[in-house]
């Protein structure tokens, strides 16, 4: 799957096109290597942006969607967030 879909089917950005916006601006990373919109993933890959309210934020793709729309209450099960040091919890609380 397409990175700039998962991101928005995942809930992380609003829009496809923002998320394509991210990707070309540099802000978006698979598993360490800057990601252009149509970069694929997979389960497994750790995604690493700069989110547009300036702080940083890792993730780790549990599972790509089956189909183009996902359910709100959904969402969650598609990833989770990980800390810096990659430990999953709340990246950014102190």
């Amino acid at each position: 799957m397409r990175i700039d879909v998962f991101l928005r089917l995942a809930g992380i950005l609003r829009t496809r096109s923002l998320a394509g916006d991210a990707c070309d601006g540099g802000f978006v990373r698979i598993n360490g290597r800057t990601a252009k919109p149509a970069a694929r993933i997979s389960a497994g890959d750790r995604i690493d942006m700069s989110m547009p309210d300036g702080r940083d934020a890792s993730f780790i793709v549990d599972a790509l969607p089956a189909g183009r729309q996902v359910a709100r209450r959904d969402r969650p099960s598609l990833f989770h967030e990980v800390t810096p040091d990659g430990v999953p919890g709340s990246a950014g609380q102190a």
